[in-house]
């Protein structure tokens, strides 16, 4: 075999182990965020007072993704998020439970890309009427 086939081989190689890795890595990213998913009935469940082992025994582990535009938690807690499943994409929601002192203090859904969407599109239609 001639040294361009050689490095043409290796190359190749580089390329299927590369292609290889990435699909795994793609795979345990969605795996996890679907781990921590929950249905709108199983956050409507959660209730202030409620022992937040209780919660998560419950509804799961919280994942490690967080909302960007998130809302500030009340005072003194610390917050849990979920986002929700066996909806599309833009019409998920992401669930915030808030816990102090190991109880449930605030709970709160999140707007979906679709509600954000259609408020924006309200007040631009409104700031355009004379």
């Amino acid at each position: 075999m001639r040294v361009a086939g050689k490095i043409l081989l290796g190359i190749l190689g580089l390329a299927v182990l590369a292609g290889v890795g990435l699909w795994f890595s793609i795979r345990h990213v969605a795996s996890d965020i679907t781990s921590h998913t929950i249905t709108a009935a199983q956050f409507k469940g959660v209730h202030v007072g409620e022992n937040q082992d209780a919660v998560r025994d419950r509804i799961g582990e919280p994942g490690g993704l967080q909302p960007q535009d998130k809302p500030k938690p009340p005072a003194g807690t610390t917050c849990d998020y979920y986002l929700q499943k066996h909806v599309s994409l833009e019409k998920k929601q992401t669930f915030q439970i808030c816990y102090r002192d190991g109880k449930v203090a605030a709970t709160q859904a999140l707007p979906s890309a679709a509600d954000e969407a259609a408020q924006d599109k309200g007040k631009s239609s409104e700031s355009a009427k004379p």
